[in-house]
């Protein structure tokens, strides 16, 4: 079976989100997807300083098709601080997708956090613990008064500032202060049931990535699109390397291989 393993080293929580979401992009495929964790990303530089995290990637590659590194794009001004620190994690990455060829990195707009809020009504399915709740007219009505159109526009200006994440935090106390009112009268009780990363994942599994959703996230958008052409390919080259295929048959898929590379970057949703 075909894989593509998802690697976010800045948090093994969002790396099981991603996962998620991505099982939910590809569907019902032969297409596997497979995550790498934070403690391998520390691993690789501890082994190798230079060197480290391209050998990682390449071990992947024996047992995976493809590894997309996705990692927090969070503000302009954050983002040039860190491409002006040779070491930083976006500068080793970086070399390492530029040197091979089955290794690419996308950026997350503007962390995690704005991929799950492209669904609000699904963060109240699981706040809720749920899915019913999507269909009750007054969670619909409460959770379109927050959802917003372009997630991309929750700015993180600078590294540490507030962004999606504070913005989750927030929406969540607004949550649970509508499953139990009493907890507006009690903030200690509220912040236990606060959002935290580490609920992400759980949270991911009541997300719907359905087109009106990726419209609120230009960066999941790119990231769907890039999955799905993936996924596509690397169906299509299995085909042609099985021996079910006649030559002629093998001819005519190869070149609408050919032609799916070429109109690849006008797929819409």
């Amino acid at each position: 079976m075909s894989s593509i393993r998802i690697w976010t080293p800045e948090s093994d929580f969002d790396s099981q989100a991603v996962r998620c979401i991505a099982e939910k992009i590809i569907g019902s495929s032969s297409i596997k997807i497979l995550e790498a964790s934070d403690r391998a990303y520390k691993d690789a530089l501890k082994r190798d300083q230079k060197d480290g995290l391209k050998k990682q990637v390449n071990l992947f590659l024996k047992t995976s098709d493809l590894v997309i590194f996705l990692i927090d794009y969070d503000g302009i001004q954050s983002h040039f601080q860190r491409r002006g620190e040779p070491n930083s994690l976006v500068n080793k990455i970086t070399e390492v997708v530029n040197s091979i060829d089955r290794a690419i990195l996308i950026y997350i707009k503007q962390e995690l956090e704005s991929w799950l809020l492209v669904d609000c009504l699904g963060i109240c399915c699981y706040f809720t613990n749920d899915e019913n709740t999507r269909k009750k007219q007054d969670w619909i009505k409460f959770a379109s008064q927050i959802q917003c159109g372009n997630t991309e526009l929750i700015i993180e200006a600078e590294q540490g500032g507030k962004g999606s994440k504070e913005y989750l935090e927030k929406f969540s106390d607004k949550i649970n202060c509508k499953i139990n009112p009493n907890l507006k009268n009690k903030p200690n009780n509220l912040k236990q049931k606060r959002y935290s990363e580490r609920n992400s994942p759980e949270i991911a599994k009541y997300i719907e990535i359905n087109q009106q959703a990726l419209t609120r996230n230009e960066s999941l958008k790119d990231f769907s699109e890039y999955l799905l052409i993936a996924g596509i390919r690397l169906t299509w080259l299995k085909l042609l390397n099985g021996e079910v295929f006649k030559n002629h048959s093998k001819i005519k898929l190869q070149s609408i291989l050919n032609i799916s590379e070429k109109l690849s970057v006008r797929i819409n949703f």
